[in-house]
């Protein structure tokens, strides 16, 4: 079973992201993975933070505005984690997670569900980038746990925000001359323009890369991240700072009215 994404539309005036993915891993290792600080570091977010527990706290950050404490809900140790995070400040509704393990001949299915969205339009990109984020996220804990479990991980993140649309971002990224149709020789698992394309790279041992647009600031205002993302575990985790260098170069050339976020 491969990941999937849907929007779900739970009534009460929100919205819902869901995914879902079969890994070959015991359920405990999963559990862990969800909820021990230094196995999330290891595919999710750069740092993090637990107190395990019904009314603890999950805290994430990816080292820029996205961080905060998320409130555990529910905790049923190893088949249910549900948690609460406030991305924005004003009357919208929290968003809140829910994680659904399932175990089954040696392997684990993961489901989440995130929820809260507001219906509004000005919202649809959020959404979206929601489901886009979990595509991915979920694939990254599929490898972590399959092919690097107990190995740490570095990350390359590059962005740049500007305020052009969707296609005009991935055009100039995509096109000839950029990093290319295949960068660094990845077989992409992920496909869909002008959002996001990820892959895989086996010639860094199995590293995720992510290249796209996701929406930026406030809903409605009109600003994107162009995003670069690149994780390596292992011995392959030396070869990111030269790609670091060259992409951040790349970027500057290909989006000159932008800014370093």
């Amino acid at each position: 079973m491969s990941e999937t994404t849907k929007v779900t539309d739970p009534g009460r005036g929100t919205r819902a992201a869901e995914g879902h993915i079969e890994i070959e891993a015991p359920i405990e290792a999963v559990w862990k993975a969800l909820t021990d600080a230094r196995e999330l570091e290891r595919w999710f977010p750069l740092d993090a933070r637990v107190e395990p527990g019904e009314g603890g706290a999950i805290w994430m950050s990816w080292r820029n505005e996205y961080e905060g404490e998320q409130e555990i809900l529910a905790w049923d140790p190893p088949r249910h984690l549900r948690t609460s995070w406030l991305m924005h400040e004003g009357d919208q509704p929290p968003q809140v997670t829910d994680y659904q393990l399932e175990a089954g001949g040696g392997k684990t299915i993961v489901r989440v569900v995130t929820s809260g969205f507001p219906i509004d339009a000005s919202w649809d990109e959020w959404v979206q980038g929601t489901i886009d984020g979990w595509a991915f996220e979920l694939r990254s804990l599929k490898e972590y746990l399959e092919r690097h479990r107990g190995e740490d991980r570095e990350v390359v993140h590059l962005r740049r925000r500007v305020s052009l649309s969707p296609e005009e971002i991935w055009s100039r990224i995509a096109a000839p001359g950029a990093l290319g149709g295949r960068p660094l020789g990845a077989e992409p698992f992920l496909e869909t323009p002008p959002r996001q394309w990820a892959a895989i790279v086996d010639t860094l041992d199995g590293a995720l890369l992510r290249a796209g647009s996701d929406p930026a600031g406030d809903p409605g205002r009109g600003q994107r991240d162009v995003t670069l993302w690149l994780q390596a575990w292992g011995d392959a985790r030396e070869e990111l700072p030269a790609i670091r260098e060259e992409w951040s170069a790349i970027l500057d050339r290909l989006y000159p009215e932008g800014r370093e976020v």
